[in-house]
């Protein structure tokens, strides 16, 4: 299994660093000209596709000019391999624009998942299947499709876009349901030194990521067609499905994950929670850090020191820092309370001479019965968000019950009891 975590599949900076920003900040003047000539032929582009026929001379017309309008140049590779029998594209998803590049060499359509008139989804290669009415209708008009006409179907299984780099989303099944045969298509971008920007960054919209295009000189699409994959007897889809990642990681130079789209939309949002915290001065910051350092440590006391303040210096929130580690966005190992345990071994010789055996028996077994309420782990990771969070709720519950007892035990407020 894959060690990469979620947040390496996806460019959180979408410029470029060292000479190329300098390259980039030299080119912006140029850029910016460029994106607005460019968005005057794209906006008569669509117009033209708006209020003409259906015709294939005018699809050709828009869509040609959408490609000058964002500079989309397509090279292929491997194209003797492309097999016409094939009805099932299956695709890396890098930009918002890789069903225009794999559309205009291919021919192919992809669902959309926009509400966009019937005419310019028929200009961008797009066609309405149902997708945001489910899966079932999805598969349905796809089967219908395919009973109509011979004109294949693009599929992106990630069902979100990554950076390409560095591995791939799981690959959702559906598109392995169509067909017993599909053909993968690799999907690489390439952007000049002096705009070598992100085709996609996280937690940005679509139309930040259409700037772009018309912003950079042009955008060369790469596509490779690999091998026709058929599912074996006995396949599952899911297995299928799988068996296409692989090939398809193989040949991007990449790994295949068990990330979601899913842990996407979730990564996104921890994300701008993160981004939106106050940020603390620089004067203040070693004790602020300090004090909140102390309030996770009361919550979750196995986790060390240096772990916590590493994490608080990037967050600057206790909760969120909390959050982190519960769900395993921090990686640690779990310190033994050995130097709280030395620290107090000659205040508890003393008291014990004052106090009776059987108390001593009880506070033996309130500390045991405590540190095995100190497991929190979940026993399986959760499918849904909404059962990831109520486990998560729970564990923070029980973590702060834990530290609430010590805390009393250890100022002798009252007696407590054997809850957890």
């Amino acid at each position: 299994m894959s060690n990469v975590e979620v947040k390496e599949l996806f460019d959180e900076n979408r410029y470029p660093s060292g000479w190329k920003a300098l390259l980039l900040v030299l080119y912006t003047p140029v850029g910016l000209v460029l994106a607005g000539v460019r968005l005057l032929i794209a906006v008569q582009a669509l117009l033209v596709a708006l209020l003409l026929p259906q015709i294939p001379a005018v699809k050709r017309f828009v869509l040609r000019s959408l490609c000058v309008a964002l500079g989309i140049v397509v090279k292929q590779e491997n194209s003797t391999v492309r097999d016409e029998n094939v009805k099932v594209l299956v695709a890396n998803h890098i930009s918002p624009c890789d069903h225009i590049a794999v559309h205009l060499v291919s021919g192919s359509v992809t669902p959309s998942v926009w509400e966009l008139p019937g005419p310019l989804c028929w200009a961008l290669g797009l066609k309405e299947f149902g997708l945001r009415q489910g899966r079932e209708v999805l598969l349905t008009n796809i089967r219908s499709h395919f009973e109509k006409s011979t004109v294949p179907v693009l599929c992106h299984p990630e069902g979100s876009t990554t950076s390409g780099k560095v591995g791939l989303l799981k690959f959702s099944s559906w598109p392995f349901c169509l067909t017993d045969a599909i053909q993968p298509v690799a999907i690489q971008i390439w952007r000049p030194a002096c705009s070598d920007v992100a085709a996609s960054a996280l937690a940005t919209g679509i139309w930040a990521d259409i700037f772009w295009f018309l912003f950079v000189p042009c955008t060369i699409f790469t596509l490779r067609y690999l091998p026709v994959v058929v599912k074996d007897g006995g396949e599952s889809d899911s297995q299928f499905g799988e068996r296409a990642a692989q090939l398809l990681a193989a040949e991007l130079g990449i790994e295949m994950t068990q990330h979601t789209a899913s842990d996407k939309v979730e990564y996104e949002k921890r994300y701008l929670l993160e981004q939106s915290q106050p940020v603390i001065a620089r004067t203040s910051s070693t004790s602020e850090l300090q004090r909140m350092a102390r309030q996770v440590g009361e919550v979750l006391p196995y986790v060390p020191h240096d772990v916590i303040i590493r994490d608080l210096v990037r967050t600057r929130s206790v909760d969120v820092t909390i959050s982190n580690i519960l769900e395993g966005v921090v990686t640690y190992v779990p310190q033994m309370e050995a130097s709280q345990s030395v620290g107090s071994v000659n205040t508890a010789t003393e008291e014990s001479k004052n106090i009776p055996s059987t108390s001593t028996a009880t506070h033996t077994l309130t500390n045991n019965v405590q540190g095995s309420c100190l497991d929190t782990s979940s026993p399986s990771f959760a499918r849904s968000a909404q059962e990831r969070m109520l486990s998560f709720n729970e564990r923070k519950a029980r973590l702060i019950e834990n530290a609430r007892q010590r805390y009393i035990e250890k100022h002798g407020l009252k007696n407590v009891g054997f809850n957890c």
